[in-house]
């Protein structure tokens, strides 16, 4: 069965082939083997995360077109209409790519102990904060922590990176 592969990989891929090839020519001379290396697979184009992102968002809820539109001559009325859609289809993709959870999962304005080690980085203290780190506190916002990033992964052009939504032109 490897003989098999080895020979489809040499009838398909033209670097491998000559690179086999090569080998062959090295050993009927009679000089050291060449170093074999793997074919190298092009670089895939470049894109940002954050692009990606804003992609997925204008794609799956339309967030760029309505953040870019103005909205002054719509009534309230229209306007909360369509914020709901946009807030439902946002709210899915961040779950789905984010599953975005509390930190804390005490309910806002409870009292909550504080850790004397807790990080910085997940509870900020706010307010009177002097000296030593308090017992407790007043929660103000649970805060929020992704448990997922399951960003698209990129596959178009260099020149399309950046796009956001192709324009479409109807024919």
């Amino acid at each position: 069965m490897n003989r098999l592969k080895l020979a489809l990989r040499v009838l398909f891929d033209g670097s491998f082939a000559a690179t086999v090839q090569a080998l062959g020519t090295t050993e009927d001379s009679a000089e050291a083997p060449a170093k074999i290396e793997a074919p190298v697979a092009p670089p895939k184009p470049a894109r940002s995360e954050a692009i990606a992102l804003l992609e997925t968002l204008q794609r799956e809820a339309r967030l760029v077109d309505f953040v870019k539109e103005s909205i002054d001559a719509y009534a309230d009325a229209q306007v909360g209409a369509a914020v709901r859609e946009i807030h439902r289809d946002c709210g899915t993709v961040l779950e789905r790519l984010f599953a975005i959870r509390p930190i804390l999962h005490e309910t806002e304005g409870s009292q909550v102990e504080i850790a004397a080690d807790c990080d910085a980085g997940r509870i900020r203290l706010t307010g009177n904060v002097t000296g030593e780190r308090p017992p407790s506190g007043k929660l103000a916002h649970h805060g929020w922590e992704a448990q997922n990033c399951e960003l698209p992964e990129w596959t178009g052009s260099d020149e399309a990176a950046n796009v956001l939504a192709p324009a479409e032109v109807e024919v």
